[in-house]
């Protein structure tokens, strides 16, 4: 018993439901929802475009010392997740990192709407670490090649890596579906 009220229960489950993480069937129970591939599709698309954006903006003005060092720290603290496989601490960092670079490119609104619509996304991410297939050292490697073009202002050389930091989860997500077809739906 952990003695909670049914109100604040109430309101958690609907603003879950919000987010597609729950499904709500009125007489019938509660249950856990399905990832939604349509969302998981919308969320790579837009976080592409985004990111794409943000590089360019990123490597059009050099970002102060301030940020460049800020980065660096996020991926010392990157690497000691994956020394520890604290997967969770890990992916918060990720959110933090990429928040870093829209917060300095003065867009970090944009950044907070994007994490609040990749629910499903974030969820095959975890799903598809809990698999054995989401390659975190590479997520690490590529991080440090988005600081590099910044620093370097090479938008080129930017764009190619956020194509591939991006759609990395493309190949991931057609694995768990074939593997996990109970979990999604379309």
């Amino acid at each position: 018993e952990l003695n909670v009220s049914r109100t604040p229960v109430r309101e958690a489950f609907i603003h879950l439901a919000e987010e597609s993480l729950l499904k709500i069937m009125p007489q019938r129970g509660t249950y856990v929802a399905r990832i939604n591939l349509g969302h998981v599709q919308e969320s790579i698309f837009l976080r592409g475009k985004m990111e794409h954006a943000v590089m360019e903006l990123a490597c059009a003005a050099p970002f102060s010392t301030e940020v460049m060092e800020q980065l660096q720290r996020s991926l010392i603290q990157q690497r000691f997740f994956l020394q520890q496989e604290d997967f969770i601490s890990f992916f918060e960092q990720d959110r933090v990192f990429h928040g870093m670079i829209y917060e300095a490119c003065q867009k970090g609104r944009i950044w907070k709407m994007l994490v609040q619509n990749s629910q499903n996304y974030n969820r095959v991410r975890m799903l598809s670490l809990l698999n054995g297939d989401f390659e975190m050292s590479k997520l690490i490697e590529q991080h440090e090649e988005i600081v590099e073009a910044i620093a370097k202002s090479d938008w080129n050389r930017g764009a190619k890596v956020i194509d591939r930091h991006t759609h990395k989860v493309i190949p991931d997500l057609e694995k768990l579906e074939e593997k996990y077809p109970d979990y999604f739906e379309e």
